[in-house]
């Protein structure tokens, strides 16, 4: 059980960040693994002779730094000095791996805007991929792609691709990974079942759409469990977007959002109109049901409270982004969890800046970085070793041909030597080789993913850049005024008056702190944009 469970909490790494707001997706800050150390920037890969000046390859030896947000582990000198083998042979080059862990954050600003050679770098949503490429922190790949990347830049359409440009330049590569929004649930079909629901066809198409239907939930169960009274039906709250609300943020804040084509949640409103999504009467009704919800139970006034709901027979649903498949034992033997997705799946251009790589600026050998790029992106070895180790060492094949990580350092899931599932900090995901309570049987996990992104319906504006110039200060303000009133969307009110009363401070607040103009410098940048289109 404990085996899974782990396995679930790196699974969710495409959560992380889930309370803190739209736009901080599944990355966020990033996840270390478990029983990670991180390492200092300054460590260096083992020391080795250094090869000939060419090999075989017919390429001069050059060694690139390549930056990442993972933690070190155990067992990362030893991958990386297998990975460096591997890389002589195809490339004639070296990798100094830098993990940086949760100091990524704090240390690559500075970094990046220094203009020294930084190899390559892992993108994320809170370093913004528009704003450094615009600084000129990034190579621009267009021609390396092209020469060097024929199959990295076969993983995704051209409607993708245009939407990474800046200035005509694509300057980072997508991990390709669930480049959508999967939102959903995990539920106890135990209980479920007893229950007498049918959680299979709800018919939610997202969040907002359970909301009656979990306040009817909360009585049964109650009424067949008084002892559970108290107990949160749900498992924690979700953040706005995306899981209540199924939008496109431009710019990544909830006061300028479109509705998305085929999806049009805000009534009213085309999918080229700019909007306060706080002004709507949408996130209005949002908020009262958010506050009854918790008055009657079925979230928690303090979460801190519970140490695992997620094994609590109790609870009935927890928030599943990104998941296409889980073990039913996942969290508890005697437990049986399933999974449903909302009907509404969608994507925008923030689900392949929030997971990249990009080349710095000054890259001594960008040709050769494109090209070990290239390789993370195409070949399963190099994909299956940087995220789960050595073969025979880190894991092992059994007996039917699966993998497995029995009696190798990976055995023990607290205590694993090298593991980084999913690891988008390293290219295609889809071509790994996993274990088949991580992946699913035959890769089931990988297949619905793809699936997923293919039909995924598209944002209106892939490829709009907001220029942020002339409203820098009132986007500051604003975010804060909507972190002032962060209860309205946890629904830590007392009745309905209040919500209703603290929403309309709130929109007053942010129309004193300019959220009229942040609108309208959108409206025009949309329109400016769209004209050029055409």
């Amino acid at each position: 059980m404990k085996k899974r469970l782990i396995a679930l909490l790196c699974i969710a790494a495409l959560a992380v960040g889930v309370f803190t707001g739209c736009g901080a997706k599944k990355e966020e800050t990033p996840a270390e693994p478990e029983k990670v150390e991180t390492a200092q920037p300054e460590t260096e890969a083992p020391a080795e002779e250094q090869p000939a000046e060419e090999t075989d390859s017919g390429l001069p030896y050059v060694e690139l730094d390549w930056y990442t947000a993972a933690g070190e582990m155990p067992g990362s000198q030893r991958v990386l000095e297998v990975l460096n083998e591997y890389l002589l042979e195809k490339l004639n080059c070296k990798l100094n791996l830098r993990y940086f862990g949760a100091d990524y954050l704090e240390k690559m600003p500075t970094m990046l805007q220094s203009g020294e050679d930084l190899g390559m770098v892992r993108v994320l949503s809170q370093i913004p991929y528009n704003s450094y490429a615009q600084q000129g922190a990034y190579y621009p790949l267009n021609d390396l792609l092209d020469q060097y990347g024929a199959g990295t830049k076969g993983l995704f359409s051209e409607d993708v691709w245009d939407s990474l440009k800046i200035d005509g330049n694509i300057y980072c590569v997508p991990t390709l990974k669930d480049n959508c929004y999967i939102m959903g649930y995990l539920y106890n079909a135990d209980l479920a079942d007893e229950m007498g629901i049918d959680m299979d066809n709800t018919g939610w198409q997202n969040g907002r759409d359970a909301g009656e239907d979990l306040l009817k939930f909360m009585e049964i169960r109650n009424e067949l469990h008084p002892e559970w009274e108290g107990i949160p039906l749900v498992s924690n709250i979700p953040i706005v977007c995306p899981y209540f609300f199924n939008v496109e943020t431009i710019g990544g804040n909830l006061f300028s959002v479109c509705n998305v084509p085929g999806m049009e949640e805000l009534a009213g409103y085309d999918c080229d109109t700019v909007v306060n999504l706080y002004e709507t009467d949408e996130f209005r009704e949002f908020c009262r049901m958010q506050q009854r919800l918790l008055e009657a139970g079925v979230y928690a006034y303090d979460y801190s409270e519970y140490s695992n709901l997620y094994a609590e027979p109790a609870t009935l649903m927890h928030l599943a982004w990104g998941f296409t498949w889980v073990d039913e034992h996942i969290f508890s033997e005697s437990i049986t969890t399933k999974l449903k997705v909302f009907d509404n799946i969608y994507t925008d251009a923030d689900n392949y800046t929030s997971a990249a790589t990009a080349i710095s600026a000054n890259c001594a050998d960008p040709e050769r970085a494109m090209m070990v790029i290239e390789l993370f992106n195409t070949d399963p070895y190099v994909a299956t070793l940087i995220r789960f180790g050595v073969e025979g060492e880190h894991w092992t094949t059994d007996e039917n041909g699966n993998m497995t990580f029995k009696g190798t350092a990976n055995e023990d899931p607290s205590n694993r030597a090298f593991y980084y599932w999913y690891g988008n900090d390293f290219g295609n995901l889809t071509i790994t080789r996993t274990p088949e309570d991580v992946g699913g049987p035959d890769g089931i996990v990988f297949d619905k993913m793809i699936e997923c992104n293919n039909s995924a319906k598209l944002a209106a504006h892939m490829g709009f850049v907001l220029n942020t110039d002339n409203i820098q200060n009132e986007i500051a303000a604003c975010t804060n005024v909507v972190q002032e009133f962060s209860a309205l969307t946890t629904g830590h009110y007392n009745s309905q008056e209040e919500v209703d009363a603290a929403l309309d401070e709130m929109i007053a607040k942010l129309k004193a702190n300019g959220v009229d103009k942040i609108v309208a410098e959108c409206q025009a940048q949309i329109d400016a944009w769209n004209a050029a289109q055409k």
